[in-house]
């Protein structure tokens, strides 16, 4: 149970991570970017080597120029910009959604690396796009003629009935270039990526409403209400709300200063909220779990406090900073089971009758604690 943090692994984004959003010809090569695990982008005529770090206005111009010239763009500069961003500014680390027409993947990016270059690159590039663009039969089978790529490591998949933020469609809407920036998005592509992340000094959970008939306010407001006073240990003051609710939607809780060494209270709150369907469990049972976590928090934690008072010398002020440690987690120990008693049973309710949907990674995470606990008990 001290592995709790681990276990749950929520992961915490570094504030220098730019975020991107790259098109995939009209969803032409959406599934072969996913299966084969890499990102590329097009005008093969164009090399990482022609693109030194340094790059002058003379040599941008003969860029310019030799993409006028082979593929007739009349806006040679953004087409020299994407690959620019693609090459050089892309990181490791960095997240990219790529888009298609009804679905949306989330990646890490990865290493930059080209394909060897031939004589016909450039060919075939201009052919799966005709292809693709008059919609012909054989752009079915189209493999991705594009050099310049980037390995990619697959976050999240949305498809079918998972819905993606009415926010996050506008913003994907508004950039129809083939490469573009989401920084000003970032918070919506996290929470579109993860159901917890820690960012920019803050823990942010978001909870995946899929009932699709009208919402009874008594539910949203306990699902809120009763998911912050677990997150905060009883003081909803601090938590923040944002909401892309439209039933389908999202509802985003933020917490700023969250102990990331602490993740008991998003556990207590995944447990009252997704316990059942991760582990069956009945209501009582939920109740019973979360009560057993805080109480073996609290006893390792005495058992520490305790361990550092016997081997304190004869300082006086050591041993009362260590009896008022010790009184502290007396009342956190009383709060977590008041909390036990008063929010599971409100935020269960809530969240069936709102039909939450985690991803199955949480869902898979907190079985997996869940199972871990149990056989604890069982020993």
């Amino acid at each position: 149970m001290d592995r709790i943090e681990k276990l749950l692994s929520v992961p915490t984004i570094d504030r220098k991570t730019n975020f991107w959003m790259i098109r995939t010809k009209q969803g032409a090569f959406f599934d072969e970017f996913l299966q084969d695990k890499y990102l590329a982008i097009g005008w093969n005529s164009i090399s990482e080597e022609m693109l030194p770090v340094d790059l002058d206005a003379a040599r941008s111009n003969r860029l310019k120029n030799r993409i006028r010239a082979v593929y007739g763009d009349s806006r040679p500069g953004t087409a020299l910009n994407k690959c620019i961003r693609f090459c050089r500014e892309m990181k490791q680390r960095d997240i990219a959604v790529m888009v298609d027409r009804n679905r949306a993947a989330f990646v890490y990016i990865g290493d930059y690396y080209e394909e060897p270059s031939s004589d016909d690159d450039v060919e075939r590039e201009k052919e799966a796009h005709r292809l693709i663009e008059t919609a012909t039969e054989e752009a079915r089978f189209i493999r991705c003629p594009y050099r310049k790529k980037r390995k990619i490591e697959v976050i999240r998949v949305l498809q079918g009935d998972e819905a993606i933020s009415p926010y996050l469609q506008r913003a994907f809407a508004k950039n129809m270039h083939s490469l573009s920036s989401m920084n000003e998005y970032a918070e919506l592509v996290l929470s579109a990526c993860f159901d917890a992340f820690y960012y920019e000094d803050k823990l942010t959970v978001t909870f995946r409403v899929g009932r699709e008939e009208e919402i009874n306010a008594f539910d949203l407001t306990n699902l809120v209400l009763y998911a912050a006073k677990l997150l905060s240990a009883d003081q909803p003051k601090t938590v923040r709300l944002k909401t892309t609710l439209h039933s389908p939607g999202d509802v985003i809780l933020q917490l700023w200063d969250a102990v990331k060494e602490n993740a008991l209270p998003l556990l207590f709150c995944y447990v009252a909220v997704f316990g059942g369907r991760a582990g069956d469990y009945e209501l009582h049972s939920l109740i019973g779990v979360i009560k057993e976590f805080a109480l073996s928090r609290y006893e390792k934690k005495k058992r520490e406090i305790e361990l550092r008072k016997l081997a304190a010398d004869a300082d006086l002020a050591e041993q009362e900073a260590l009896g008022k440690k010790l009184e502290n987690l007396e009342k956190i120990k009383a709060l977590d089971l008041v909390m036990a008693d008063t929010c599971v049973e409100p935020l269960a309710e809530a969240a069936h009758n709102l039909a939450l949907r985690p991803s199955e990674e949480t869902v898979r995470r907190v079985r997996k604690i869940l199972d871990r606990h149990l056989k604890y008990q069982s020993k």
